[in-house]
């Protein structure tokens, strides 16, 4: 395996609600591209490591009006019904105007058969749970929770490798719903927290590895026991391995193979990636 650091080249979809770019994807529906060196115009499939199951997707999503509310499943569920992985993530805030706000689950209390009629009565607006958000602030969302990103919020996005998302509230967009499946995945008794975690360094999950790293000279790392992913939320620099050198913007994304040593230096904070 070459020892590169590879820069992408993102995916893009535009969505009614606002965008999204896919900034690390092996997902079929979306992959990104490398955009450096001899590799450049691959998709980034073609040069990682068991690229039949790379676990992750990472996205950055601008919000310019609120999304569909909305659950995913778990990986049994996935795989039963939709021959998929299931999908557990993470936000981080890049933006956010004045007050805003995410959907975070329901009103305790609540079951399946309660929520359905609440649902078809058109009621589901008033069971809502919200918390308010900013920039750097970093939200949980694992499996079986009902979310939704309203109007003014930028944000990075770390997630299992999946596309797979139940509809149960589309705003009256017209949109298909998907309310059956929706509410058989959903974690009516919160038992997988989720949540708002403050002034968060390192986070995780069952499924990956998130830590903010602030670079004011330099930092130093090797990917020993699998790849490192890194997009900068904040300032500018650059990152070289033995192989090469990537200057490193605002949202820029990189992928590193195993056993690769790296050196970043600037004045910027990132996100690292793992599993």
């Amino acid at each position: 395996m070459k020892k590169y650091i590879y820069k992408l080249s993102p995916f893009f979809k535009e969505t009614i609600w606002g965008w999204e770019k896919w900034a690390l994807s092996c997902h079929e529906n979306g992959y990104s591209f490398i955009e450096n060196g001899e590799d450049n115009g691959k998709k980034i499939i073609d040069v990682i490591e068991d690229k039949n199951k790379f676990p992750i997707l990472i996205k950055v999503i601008k919000a310019d009006s609120v999304l569909s509310v909305q659950v995913h499943p778990d990986d049994a569920y996935s795989q039963k019904h939709e021959n998929s992985s299931g999908k557990t993530e993470c936000w981080y805030i890049l933006e956010a105007k004045e007050n805003a706000s995410l959907i975070l689950g329901i009103k305790k209390g609540l079951n399946k058969e309660e929520l359905y009629k609440i649902v078809k009565k058109g009621d589901i607006e008033n069971y809502l749970q919200e918390i308010n958000v900013s920039k750097g602030d970093f939200i949980y969302i694992p499996s079986g929770t009902i979310h939704s990103i309203k109007g003014g919020i930028k944000l990075v996005e770390v997630q299992q490798n999946s596309d797979i998302t139940y509809r149960l509230y589309d705003w009256g967009r017209g949109r298909k719903e998907h309310l059956k499946k929706a509410l058989d995945v959903i974690d009516y008794e919160g038992k997988n927290k989720g949540g708002k975690i403050e002034k968060f360094k390192f986070i995780e999950t069952p499924y990956f590895k998130i830590k903010k790293i602030n670079v004011k000279e330099k930092y130093k790392d090797v990917s020993k026991n699998g790849f490192h992913s890194y997009i900068v939320v904040q300032g500018s620099g650059i990152i070289k391995c033995a192989e090469n050198v990537v200057e490193l913007n605002y949202e820029d994304t990189i992928y590193i193979p195993r056993e690769t040593a790296y050196v970043i230096k600037g004045k910027m904070t990132l996100l690292k990636i793992a599993t």
